[in-house]
Parts: C-alpha cells; structure tokens; sequence
C-alpha cells in the first residue's frame, strides 16, 4: 500500500539526516498540493516540490505534489534538494531578509550537490565514492545518464535567457540564477568524484548575461563542499550580483 504524501515525507527526514551526517532536523509544515504530471514536468515555476521560508517567524513549508510518494516517481532526491533549502535556511538566513536572498545562489548549489549525490547512490556525502558521467540514474523525469543531468540546469538557463522577453519578471530572473547555480552545485559533484569528467561545457550564453569575469570567478570558486567562510564569500558576491541584475534589467 502507497504511503501518503505526508508519510512518505517523514520517512525521509531520517535518510536525509543520516546522508548529510546531522543529529537534527528543523520542525517544518508539509503542505500537499495537486498537479498534473504534464505540467510538473516543466522546470520553471511549478515545481513538484517547493520549500518555503516565513521570515518573521523562521517557520518553514514543504509545499509538495501528493503523488511524489508514489515509487515510480522516484522523488527522494527532490525531497533532498528541498531539505536542503530548509537547512541552509535554518543556518544561514535567521530570520533576516537580505540575508535569505543573498543566501540564495549558495543554497541552489548545496542543494544540487546533495540532490545529484543521492540520484548517483551514494551511501552519504562523507564515504567514499566515485561515479562515471554515463552512468543511468532514474529521475523524476525519466531515465538520464549523469552528464544529460548535470547538463539540465545550464540548458535551462541558456533557454531562459535566450528568450526575448527575458527577464520578463522577478521570478524568471530568480528561476534563471537558480538554475545557473544548481549547475555548478553538479558539476563540483563531477569533478569529486567522476572518473570520466571532462569540463567543457558552454557557458557562453550566462556569460553573456551574468560576465564572462562572472563566469570565470564562478568556475574556480565553486568547487567542493564550501565552508562558512566560502559561503559568506558567497553571499556577498550574490547579493550585489541579484541587486546589479535587477537594477539593469529594471525590475528593482
């Protein structure tokens, strides 16, 4: 018998715990929601999972699709992902508002990092382990090999900019550097621990909106598990680089 949603949620918090090598978790709300596979399937703004943070308070929600506990769906790693977001949370935004937005470029690559491990079989983020880029890993949206996954936020990315309205919005600029990032969160994971990585992908078309010294900076710093020194490092390049994007964009 199918667990339900609720269940299924729970029963992840110890995995992920274990996975990530953390005595505790934080108290947040899961919220199921409905959807139609067509529509979850389209990365962008509907995801099949969701975490949010309430500010003032430093509550936080699990917005979640009911039928991602369903086998077939093979969403445990998307739970990951969104732990993830949860967790940074907790730790670095405490409850500040300038803070959780300029945490945001951190937590989409901590995020991919965690996410990508756990779709490759990794037992924990601390043992041993090494992967090829052909490897089949069974996603949410099918079967992949290593390489077509780590190559799915860029060519999000290149897709999104690439239109001619971009960035329409706030939300399509906010969905586009999560992207950006969520690549580099893949690609650290590659160069830990792939056997057969070759780091050529293009990159010409973020460069192209983001800086090619951008890019470049990018390419050297986001490498490995980051400390709380590189994540403050971090935080400060975001924030002025989301605040400078917004600005020149006009949607300050």
């Amino acid at each position: 018998m199918t667990k339900n949603i609720t269940d299924f949620v729970q029963s992840c918090i110890d995995d992920y715990k274990h996975f990530v090598d953390i005595d505790s978790f934080p108290s947040f709300d899961v919220k199921p929601k409905e959807m139609t596979l067509e529509k979850s399937l389209k990365q962008g703004f509907d995801a099949p999972a969701a975490a949010f943070y309430d500010i003032p308070t430093g509550n936080h929600t699990l917005e979640i699709w009911s039928k991602l506990s369903l086998p077939q769906m093979n969403a445990a790693y998307l739970v990951f992902h969104e732990f993830t977001h949860i967790w940074d949370a907790d730790v670095y935004s405490q409850r500040d508002k300038f803070k959780h937005m300029s945490n945001k470029g951190y937590t989409e690559y901590h995020a991919a990092q965690i996410d990508f491990m756990k779709l490759l079989g990794a037992k924990s983020i601390a043992e041993p382990f090494s992967f090829s880029m052909k490897q089949s890993v069974e996603t949410f949206g099918g079967t992949k090999t290593a390489k077509e996954f780590v190559d799915m936020p860029r060519n999000l990315a290149n897709e999104l900019i690439s239109r001619e309205d971009f960035p329409a919005n706030i939300e399509t600029l906010a969905t586009t550097m999560g992207a950006i990032f969520n690549y580099y969160g893949r690609r650290s994971i590659c160069k830990m621990y792939a056997t057969d990585y070759i780091d050529e992908a293009d990159t010409s078309v973020i460069a192209g909106f983001i800086g090619e010294d951008t890019v470049k900076a990018l390419d050297a710093f986001m490498l490995g598990w980051l400390d709380t020194g590189k994540v403050s490092l971090l935080d400060a390049l975001y924030g002025k680089m989301i605040v400078s994007l917004a600005q020149r964009n006009k949607l300050a």
